[in-house]
């Protein structure tokens, strides 16, 4: 069973506002309408009492004189509207309309004006709510009950309800978008501190958080520009000191290969065995130089100087140079659209392409095909071996220094050449991944972004593409 994810900050904030409010609004609505309620239901019950008591009195008026009948008594008198007279004498129910009847009477204040008590109920006639007053008439042997239609006062409160469950949503929303600007607010500080750790690590490590005149926010802008500060000075000694041990160590280096080629050249004078020690020497003394450059590449890379004046190139002419630079005019490149270029430094991007094109036949059984693919602002070089492939679980590490991934660990290489086609990658705007040819063998993706004067013209479907 999935755990339910849990809300983020901003949904938090603005979830708890918006139940915050929802339930004050609730409960305010709730408390005025029960008020109110009991306000209008004395009042409309005090008002049919008083009327009541006013119209028993002309009933019992009228009965007093001699000759006149319950009936003519009930039409002379007139009640207010939507109230109905009944009378009882000897026993006989007597109604001033026809809506009204003795059964409309509730029993329980028939039997109490019966015992000569005075009463009021609530009841029903029909579907509507009713007051029924009842009024003991002893002087003339009579008893009068006044029922009052209260169907004004059921609008009443239905208009109140309905004005107190509008105001309750208008409360609630007004707690969602106060919630949201809250949570806006709140988490504006995290925002920045988010973008600007992404561009430092992007690379850009003179990024810092803008100074603030918010006392709880001053701390934290201080402390994270100061640890970046610290940060950016520690890469600094670390890539100085790189390239200072790289420096010192290619004049030794010069000096035994200068010797090595002396030795070389008189090869033939040596036993056998100094013959063997000598091409071993030769051939780690090759390697030894050719990390010593991938040292010196990275600290310039990671120190900014290695940087030079970007030019606009085709991306499939810049794989094309690559792949005859390097002895391998006859791999294709299949390429979906020939029209893409890209701002690089032709040089840097060259070479990171030929560590690829080495690694895949090093490594990799052999190099099979590169592409060329366009995708909305991006270009992509894709360089395909022969080989395995590379485990799911090693294909981000073979891009650290001096790492080596399953059976490629086994082989020669400085293990520096993937590092720097990630470094000349990152330094271009661009990415580098590891991924499955549909070959089988790995697939190294190098994406750059296009060329900004074309970034908005629309390349071509990936994958229908040609060989050349």
């Amino acid at each position: 069973m999935r755990r339910p994810r849990p809300l983020g900050l901003r949904a938090g904030v603005t979830v708890s506002f918006t139940l915050g409010a929802t339930a004050l609004a609730t409960l305010a609505a709730i408390g005025t309408h029960a008020v109110t309620r009991e306000y209008l239901l004395g009042q409309r019950e005090d008002t049919a009492v008083r009327q009541a008591f006013v119209d028993a009195s002309s009933v019992r008026d009228g009965l007093r004189t001699s000759g006149v009948t319950v009936a003519d008594v009930l039409g002379a008198v007139a009640p207010p509207t939507g109230s109905e007279l009944l009378v009882r004498r000897d026993g006989r129910w007597y109604s001033g309309s026809l809506q009204v009847g003795a059964d409309d009477v509730p029993a329980e204040l028939s039997a109490a004006v019966a015992s000569g008590t005075a009463g009021v109920t609530w009841t029903r006639v029909g579907d509507e709510s009713a007051i029924a007053v009842g009024v003991p008439l002893p002087v003339v042997g009579a008893e009068f009950y006044e029922v009052t239609l209260t169907d004004e006062l059921d609008r009443t409160l239905l208009a109140v309800r309905n004005a107190l469950a509008a105001f309750a949503l208008s409360t609630a929303l007004g707690g969602a978008l106060l919630g949201a600007w809250a949570s806006r607010r709140a988490v504006a500080p995290l925002h920045a501190v988010a973008r600007t750790a992404a561009s430092i690590a992007g690379g850009e490590l003179g990024s810092r958080l803008p100074p603030t005149t918010d006392p709880d926010l001053a701390t934290i802008v201080g402390s994270f520009n100061s640890m970046v500060d610290a940060l950016e000075e520690q890469i600094q000694r670390e890539v100085r000191f790189s390239a200072d041990v790289s420096h010192e160590l290619r004049s030794p280096l010069t000096t035994l290969v200068t010797s090595v080629a002396l030795l070389q050249r008189r090869r033939d004078e040596l036993p056998q065995r100094s013959q063997q020690a000598l091409d071993l020497v030769g051939r780690e003394l090759d390697r030894f130089q050719q990390t010593l450059d991938d040292l010196l590449e990275l600290a310039r890379l990671e120190s900014g100087t290695a940087s030079r004046p970007r030019v606009r190139a085709g991306a499939v002419d810049l794989a094309r140079q690559a792949l005859d630079g390097s002895g391998r005019p006859h791999v294709p490149v299949r390429a979906d659209d020939d029209g893409a270029q890209v701002d690089v430094d032709v040089q840097q991007l060259a070479r990171a392409l030929v560590n690829l094109f080495d690694n895949a036949d090093r490594h990799g059984e052999g190099l099979v095909e590169v592409g060329v693919q366009r995708s909305g602002d991006r270009v992509r070089f894709l360089v395909d071996d022969a080989g395995p492939g590379v485990p799911a679980g090693e294909r981000q590490r073979v891009f650290e220094r001096f790492a080596r991934a399953g059976s490629r660990g086994s082989l020669p290489g400085s293990g520096l050449g993937l590092s720097l086609v990630a470094e000349t990658v990152r330094a271009h705007d661009g990415s580098v991944r590891c991924a499955v040819s549909p070959r089988g063998g790995a697939r190294f993706v190098v994406e750059l972004p296009v060329a900004r004067a074309l970034a908005g013209v629309g390349g071509g479907a990936p994958g229908a593409g040609r060989r050349a």
